[in-house]
């Protein structure tokens, strides 16, 4: 008895069993290191950071993804825009979704603050 081989307007099939160790075979792995931890809170050093924060308001469409800013003029509570509608509190990293509004860009600043030293 002959075996009957499918066929697609006279040209014949393959069939093609094993698509995933064909898959797995074209993209290698990729090898990334993992983050470094900290063994405990005496081993990491206090910081201060000084920012800046503009003293007009924008809109929230013009604030790029992952851009800093505030509610306040002051800078305070400052915030991370993390897409097109979501926000993140940077205090407790509470997400926040977000139609439209007015903020005050915050920028952290790398220059000294200009109190003397103690």
């Amino acid at each position: 008895m002959e075996a009957l081989e499918p066929a697609v307007n006279g040209s014949k099939a393959t069939l093609n069993t094993d698509k995933k160790t064909t898959k797995e075979k074209d993209k290698p792995k990729r090898h990334l290191p993992a983050l470094p931890s900290a063994v405990s809170a005496a081993d990491m050093n206090n910081v201060e950071y000084s920012g800046l924060a503009d003293r007009t308001a924008v809109e929230w469409s013009s604030l790029k993804n992952y851009e800093m800013f505030s509610l306040s003029p002051d800078g305070s509570f400052p915030m991370m825009k993390v897409s097109r509608s979501k926000a993140v509190r940077l205090a407790d990293r509470e997400v926040m979704m977000v139609g439209s509004g007015r903020c005050f860009r915050v920028s952290l600043s790398n220059h000294p603050n200009k109190t003397s030293p103690s």
